[in-house]
């Protein structure tokens, strides 16, 4: 049977209608606090929720969430109670929650271990932004055995024949919408050409496809449903908003919700 992650994907399609995807550190601004705005962005309509490991962020995040993510760190003494704070999370049993680990977690913890841990937490999805997609995977594939969706991120080009070449069928993928750091000013040109591309590699084998980085809402989330993206990514403004408390946090989701429509016929 299809986990929540890939079933809300299957479930949106069939609806004509983009995932939203959110973004916060395990136990940020602490573990109540995280609880709280995790389940508000439930209750307002969140698809799926990315959840980074305790630990430092790397370079490829900005400023914002790197202090998070330490300020988290100090909260958790665990790679287990993070993942059981992040399940703790869910509202409805739907809910879908994605385990973000950088290279530095996977150092430390061997992969298979990992993967263990995820599915004894009923994590529903993993991304390992910081591992080359030949990893990702290779790795992928042991996630799928246990009943794991991976979340493929990519960056460079010159990965989506590997990607494409039908080895991995049906891949969900984060799509860096540019160059930079998560946070910077979202380049609608850049991700547009980049959606292009992804189609024009796979043309007719499926895949799904998530934009990040520099969307902050409404207008950002359009221009990527018009593009063709399968959905939206939301990370640096998540976390500031959860610093505030739950209801800005459930703001965000609202303002987007109602945007996350379908617009070509290629995708649908």
């Amino acid at each position: 049977m299809a986990n929540r992650l890939r079933r809300r994907l299957t479930q949106a399609r069939a609806e004509r209608r983009g995932i939203l995807m959110g973004f916060l550190p395990a136990g940020y601004p602490d573990p109540d606090r995280f609880r709280l705005a995790a389940g508000a962005a439930f209750e307002a309509g969140l698809d799926a929720l990315e959840v980074s490991m305790p630990g430092p962020a790397p370079a490829l995040d900005g400023p914002l969430i790197q202090a998070a993510a330490l300020q988290a760190s100090h909260h958790l003494g665990s790679i287990a109670e993070a993942l059981e704070l992040a399940a703790s999370s869910r509202r409805d049993p739907g809910d879908s929650i994605i385990a973000l680990a950088y290279a530095r977690t996977l150092e430390r913890l061997p992969a298979d271990e990992f993967l263990d841990a995820l599915a004894a937490a009923d994590i529903d999805g993993v991304l390992l932004p910081q591992h080359p997609v030949a990893e990702q995977l290779e790795i992928g594939a042991r996630a799928r055995e246990r009943g794991i969706e991976p979340v493929i991120f990519l960056h460079l080009q010159e990965d989506l024949a590997l990607l494409s070449s039908g080895v991995f069928p049906d891949p969900f993928i984060y799509l860096q919408s540019a160059e930079g750091q998560t946070g910077g000013r979202f380049n609608a040109a850049k991700a547009a050409e980049r959606l292009g591309e992804l189609a024009e590699a796979f043309g007719e084998r499926p895949y799904g496809v998530c934009v990040g980085f520099g969307v902050r809402g409404h207008e950002e989330v359009q221009r990527l449903m018009v593009a063709g993206a399968d959905g939206a990514i939301i990370g640096t403004r998540l976390v500031a908003a959860a610093n505030e408390g739950p209801e800005p946090v459930a703001a965000i989701v609202d303002e987007v919700a109602p945007i996350l429509v379908r617009r070509d016929e290629a995708r649908a």
